[in-house]
């Protein structure tokens, strides 16, 4: 019997202990899992967020490298096809260094030598170096030839100096990667100006198209830093009546091929009240009735004076475009019957050029 005893108390004691051990256990257990818990628990979706993150941080590491200091650099465009430069950097109402002038020694028609002062009217970065001497050359001639003919048709003298920007791509692949790098579209253009950052991106195919695209985005920068925010059909017009002069400053007459399905021009009323339509299949009508507007008002002595006050009012309004209204009222003060005479000058530069076809 006392040992039946003895035998029933070790059996109590062991269950005894037992039941303490796995309930400190499962104190123990319960404990663990609760600190596991609080922290995230891995998942294919996490997983993908997370990789996502990684993908889009690289992104915009890549982006935001800013262009090499272009003008202490010599290197071939090829070389970096996809430096974008992100830094936004536009102020409405840039601070622009005094012009400066330079005497320059050149050859008169006679043989003897001359002397002439050279107004500084821009810098130039760019990416372009070593075997594009004879291309940077005539930019430089036929952007000079550009602002000495602004100067003389206006009757106005710049005083500030410019700064011009342009990367230069030498493939339609570089072009493209390199704008959607920027997040721009390079659908249906071949150079782009972005005023954020001061900055032209052009496609140079060759000689002849990478000057007339580098005038063109030269004038955007230009009306940005002088005049600020301006119509779409006034900024483009000019950036399209510039193109094609020549190194002398000449500027061939309007070219009616491009219009001659036209009986008659896009009316300047309706060219001031598209801003909207720039982007939809008819740009391409837009440019080139904006141009013929252009053309017809700079060769008009009341052209010029609406030109003239467009701009100088903008230049007050730096950070705003003008009104609709305020540029009509210009057109209706400086040229009343400006409507009624550009459609005769478009009809009879058209039939002129269709009669000569």
């Amino acid at each position: 019997m006392p040992h039946k005893k003895s035998t029933l108390v070790v059996i109590v004691s062991i269950v005894l202990v037992s039941l303490i051990f796995s309930h400190n256990l499962y104190g123990y257990l319960e404990l663990t899992f609760n600190k596991l818990a609080s922290f995230p628990k891995p998942s294919d979706s996490l997983n993908t967020r997370v990789q996502t993150k990684k993908n889009e941080s690289n992104y915009r590491v890549k982006t935001t490298k800013r262009v090499n200091q272009l003008s202490n650099t010599s290197y071939s465009p090829q070389k970096y096809p996809s430096q974008a430069k992100k830094v936004k950097i536009d102020k409405c109402k840039r601070d622009l260094p005094n012009i400066t002038t330079k005497t320059q020694k050149y050859t008169q028609d006679d043989g003897s030598i001359g002397y002439r002062t050279v107004k500084k009217y821009y810098e130039i970065d760019t990416n372009l170096g070593k075997g594009y001497e004879p291309f940077l050359t005539e930019l430089n001639l036929k952007l000079n030839a550009t602002f000495q003919y602004i100067e003389r048709q206006l009757g106005i003298k710049f005083m500030r100096t410019i700064k011009l920007n342009f990367v230069f791509q030498t493939s339609r692949e570089d072009y493209e990667d390199y704008l959607r790098e920027l997040e721009r579209s390079p659908k249906g253009n071949q150079g782009i100006y972005l005023s954020f950052n001061d900055l032209s991106i052009i496609e140079l195919k060759n000689h002849k198209q990478g000057i007339r695209v580098a005038i063109h985005e030269a004038i955007h920068a230009f009306n940005r830093a002088y005049w600020g925010d301006s119509f779409r059909f006034f900024n483009e017009g000019m950036a399209e009546y510039f193109e094609s002069i020549s190194t002398n400053g000449v500027l061939p007459p309007f070219n009616f091929s491009s219009l001659k399905h036209q009986q008659y021009p896009i009316q300047i009323s309706t060219l001031l009240f598209s801003e909207t339509d720039w982007h939809s299949n008819n740009s391409h009508e837009l440019y080139q009735n904006s141009k013929a507007l252009f053309h017809f008002l700079m060769n008009n002595e009341k052209g010029r004076k609406v030109v003239l006050k467009i701009m100088k009012l903008e230049m007050k309004e730096h950070c705003t475009t003008l009104s609709k209204e305020t540029i009509e009222d210009v057109l209706f003060d400086v040229f009343p019957n400006h409507e009624q005479e550009f459609n005769y000058w478009f009809t009879d530069g058209l039939n002129d050029f269709l009669n000569n076809e």
